[in-house]
């Protein structure tokens, strides 16, 4: 069953060649163009409905939506990648449905959210993963691409960074509690039309006992063997770390994983169903809107 997750990023604006001039987000040249609206212009103007095609990676991505709601957008993509030949099979039948040539791009939709503060250096990004399935790539590679030549006078680019990886989420690890940490691993049955079948190995804080919180970081870090949490030996290296942490109140789902994107935040729904759009923006709103705090950013400046 596929897994639905979102990953968060920070995005700037700064200096060709210098990593530390960020520029301010909703002004950052001399024309006082604001990332808000340069991200508006480049969804429908140049991702639009007929869609960005990337050779060298054989992605294609295009716009199915756009909603702007105070200094947020929320998008719906559909991409997906070409160059393989196929076909699609109607499962109730074992009919042909028809082929899929090489220049074909099956594509699935996947939301997004940009949120752009009228303050400070840096907006967030939350992207939708299921699965293997993320338009990571596939949206930021020809908007950092157009940007650059968009205001190469200026000499500016576009910069991407796990949230995960700033000041401000270090400082809410610093204060979190690990609840609980599960190992996940994925073997090959013996059975072909079994497939695949998931193994989970857990450990919980409760009853005197308390799980260390140097483990989040180096799990993050992809430095905690299992042989560290599990009295069980010879278990593999696992192919998901998922964390249970408590800050301020509230709790987190985390995963880590060994594909890219590696930091998620997991959505859980009933019977695995794809989140709806309401449950959706609820999630990372929640997440966004604590990051943002974190940053010392006003929600006024983004909500308003």
């Amino acid at each position: 069953m596929p897994s639905f997750h979102f990953c968060l990023y920070e995005v700037s604006v700064r200096q060709f060649r210098r990593k530390e001039s960020r520029r301010h987000i909703a002004e950052f040249n001399s024309r006082r163009h604001d990332l808000f609206q340069v991200l508006q212009h480049f969804t429908l103007d140049e991702l639009g409905t007929k869609g960005i095609s990337l050779p060298k990676g054989e992605h294609y991505i295009r716009l199915q939506d756009i909603d702007i709601e105070h200094r947020t957008l929320w998008l719906t993509v559909e991409t997906g990648r070409f160059g393989s030949s196929g076909k699609v099979v109607a499962t109730a039948t074992g009919d042909d449905a028809y082929n899929i040539v090489p220049t074909d791009a099956p594509t699935y939709p996947l939301r997004q959210c940009f949120v752009i503060p009228r303050a400070g250096e840096c907006a967030i990004w939350a992207t939708e993963v299921i699965g293997h399935s993320t338009a990571i790539t596939s949206l930021w590679t020809p908007f950092s691409d157009w940007f650059k030549e968009e205001y190469d006078s200026d000499r500016l680019v576009v910069d991407r960074m796990s949230l995960q990886s700033t000041d401000a989420w270090n400082a809410f690890m610093d204060e979190a509690e690990l609840r609980e940490i599960a190992f996940l691993v994925r073997v090959q049955d013996s059975d072909p039309a079994v497939g695949v079948r998931t193994h989970e190995f857990s450990a919980k804080s409760g009853r005197g006992r308390r799980l260390p919180k140097e483990w989040i970081q180096r799990a993050y870090a992809r430095e905690l063997p299992p042989s560290e949490v599990f009295t069980i030996t010879s278990l593999p290296d696992p192919d998901e770390v998922h964390l249970n942490i408590v800050s301020e109140g509230k709790e987190r789902t985390i995963v880590v994983g060994q594909q890219f994107p590696r930091f998620m935040y997991q959505i859980d729904t009933p019977d695995n169903q794809r989140p709806d759009d309401q449950t959706f923006r609820r999630e990372v709103l929640s997440e966004v809107g604590a990051s943002l705090d974190m940053m010392g950013v006003n929600r006024g400046d983004w909500q308003v």
